[in-house]
């Protein structure tokens, strides 16, 4: 380095980091000097762009800053430390738009981050978003890492968004001006602001891109469709018009060709309709074997305007036949279980299901809830229906409106005429599950309510509503009745998908536990597999505070050493062991259970409203708390 820095400053700065950020400071340190001839003691204002000027630059990236203006507002709320703000720039490192708290506006402005404000390396030397945009990957840049001194207080982690051609379009960024924050602090930041830019990324490709045939892939089926999954798009010619991150890289494995035939050893067409369901929007994962070896598990979505070309009559290659019409698909009209509270949930929501009421279940996490939806909805509809199930716990705020509702463009300039479908129109016809509902964001509430409401649904960024006809079964772990005290969860909508609730009971109250075993032990092992009595004294006894989930993990893990096909105390986990309770039940303890079960069915028949259950009871509502707290009974 030149001698215009001080010595053992970059050797500082290298220190603070691995080896791969070390690369990327220092070959950005050497472009500042050696490229842009930036001295580190270098004092110089901020360069911003007039309003005028900033305004035109949004209107030119009219999809990114629609797209992102949201998604920058929840990831700003995301991340919880104070003294955080978050950037949106361009694909030159111009701030487009920034969320600070307002106490902070000064600070930031007075540091050159402000909307218009220029980021570039060779404006403001070593940078989050300048260095950023020339690695093409998230990075952290921390104090003394800036090349420029009058940098050294800030601390910036962004990541790029791509656009479907493989450039970078755009930075997130999460900036702060604070002393205290050392570089362990940023891992978290870091990767919260990769996952936003992801999400970022794949709602442009889907507006971009939706003209297109898109191809999802992924290793693993049960993720291919979800936000986790490879997109390639396919143009009208089939030659490959887009790929997002994660495709790019399938494409450098199969030495970055641009014709289908290459990567899957088949041409388009007969790919999209080995791909295609009948209502062409293949939900369902196919093993697809890639040009080198390996195998990738793949659906497709096709736009209106082709689907007569693959679905239906005009599919260009043989399909498995569907079923005649003589044959409807089997429906199941029981469940195996024998507890008999489980069997009274799964026939009064089957007939409720039938007439098209909403379905409410609470249950604690693990207790079967989405496994008795499916079996209500096979007995009503059938397997050959769609069951459409979403944990609105397990996706970020930012993903979910688009995930549920679809993205469409034309509500702004240049956009295209189609749109994603989203999850709610994949459910037409079927049934839609959504688990843990008490987590999704108020935002999304809203327009739940107004799809429940008008049986339509209205893709982000369009005004178009598109009709659509399922069946609803919600589910949640957490008192829906608090979160709307709390204005956690919209009351109308409580009172929307709340036909019927229905409470499903955890593991320990269930009368049925030793023939669950038996059959679980069926299922995860080829070879017979048995609990001995007092595997099976010790199975009762336990309180599973993870229900059925943590039954399968004991038995998995005990069934691998269970070498004579009996299991024995000895083969159970250790912190099984550790947390069991192997007394049996006193008197006191079983009168207690029959007590507790009674008051509960009396709470669930007056839908657990307190008045009414006190009422019905004939005593006064402090007698009822009390005994509800005796029992252990939590209010739902």
């Amino acid at each position: 380095m030149s001698g215009n820095i001080p010595g053992g400053r970059i050797e500082a700065a290298l220190q603070l980091s691995g080896g791969a950020q070390n690369r990327a400071v220092l070959e950005s340190w050497q472009r500042c000097e050696q490229r842009f001839g930036l001295a580190h003691d270098t004092l110089r204002r901020p360069e911003v762009m007039p309003e005028s000027q900033t305004r035109q630059l949004r209107d030119r990236n009219g999809r990114l800053y629609h797209h992102a203006h949201d998604l920058v507002r929840t990831l700003y709320r995301k991340i919880d430390a104070s003294g955080y703000a978050v950037f949106l720039t361009d694909n030159s490192g111009v701030i487009l738009d920034s969320v600070a708290a307002h106490s902070l506006l000064p600070s930031f402005r007075t540091n050159g981050l402000l909307p218009g404000a220029v980021w570039s390396e060779e404006r403001e030397g070593t940078n989050g978003i300048g260095t950023c945009i020339v690695e093409g990957r998230p990075i952290t840049i921390h104090k003394d890492e800036h090349f420029l001194a009058q940098h050294s207080v800030l601390t910036c982690t962004a990541a790029p968004v791509f656009d479907p051609d493989g450039k970078v379009c755009s930075v997130l960024d999460v900036s702060a001006v604070r002393e205290d924050i050392k570089r362990p602090d940023c891992l978290r930041v870091r990767g919260m602001v990769a996952d936003y830019a992801d999400a970022l990324e794949r709602i442009l490709f889907f507006d971009e891109r939706v003209g297109d045939v898109i191809v999802h892939l992924h290793p693993d089926a049960r993720h291919v469709g979800s936000t986790r999954d490879a997109m390639i798009s396919i143009a009208s010619d089939g030659t490959i018009s887009g790929a997002t991150s994660t495709a790019r890289r399938i494409l450098a494995a199969c030495d970055n060709s641009a014709d289908i035939a290459d990567m899957f050893e088949m041409d388009v067409d007969n790919l999209i309709a080995k791909l295609a369901s009948p209502d062409g929007q293949g939900p369902s994962a196919t093993p697809l074997n890639i040009a080198g070896g390996g195998v990738l598990f793949g659906s497709v979505t096709i736009p209106q305007r082709m689907r007569r070309r693959y679905v239906g009559r005009s599919t260009p290659v043989a399909r498995k036949a569907p079923s005649l019409p003589s044959q409807p698909a089997r429906r199941t009209t029981d469940i195996p279980d024998k507890d008999a509270a489980l069997r009274r949930i799964f026939e009064i929501g089957t007939r409720l299901h039938a007439r098209d009421i909403n379905v409410l279940m609470s249950g604690e996490t693990g207790s079967g809830k989405e496994y008795l939806a499916r079996h209500i909805h096979d007995a009503t509809l059938g397997k050959a229906k769609a069951f459409v199930a979403i944990n609105c716990a397990a996706l970020p705020e930012g993903l979910i409106e688009n995930e549920l509702f679809g993205h469409a463009g034309g509500a702004f300039t240049g956009a295209a005429r189609d749109g994603f479908g989203g999850r709610i129109r994949e459910a037409n016809g079927g049934t839609l599950f959504l688990d843990e509902i008490g987590d999704m964001p108020l935002a999304a509430q809203g327009r739940l309510l107004r799809v429940l409401e008008s049986r339509t649904v209205e893709p982000l960024g369009s005004t178009k509503s598109v009709p659509v006809d399922f069946r609803l079964i919600c589910a949640s772990n957490v008192d829906l009745n608090a979160a709307v005290a709390e204005g956690k969860f919209r009351e109308d909508l409580l009172y929307r998908i709340k036909g019927a609730r229905l409470a499903v009971p955890p593991l320990r109250e269930r009368s049925d536990l030793a023939d669950l075993i038996k059959r679980l032990l069926a299922a995860l092992s080829d070879e017979y597999v048995a609990c001995s009595d007092d595997v099976l004294a010790l199975l009762t006894a336990h309180r599973w505070p993870g229900n059925v989930r943590e039954l399968i993990n004991v038995l998995q893990y005990a069934a691998v050493f269970a070498e004579d096909g009996v299991i024995e105390p000895h083969h159970l986990p250790d912190d099984f062991h550790a947390t069991q309770d192997i007394a049996p039940p006193s008197p006191g303890q079983t009168i207690a259970r029959a007590e507790a079960d009674a008051l509960r069915q009396v709470l669930d028949d007056q839908q657990w409203h307190i008045s009414n259950t006190a009422k019905a009871l004939g005593i006064g509502r402090n007698t009822l708390y009390r005994r509800m707290a005796r029992l252990g009974i939590n209010r739902r």
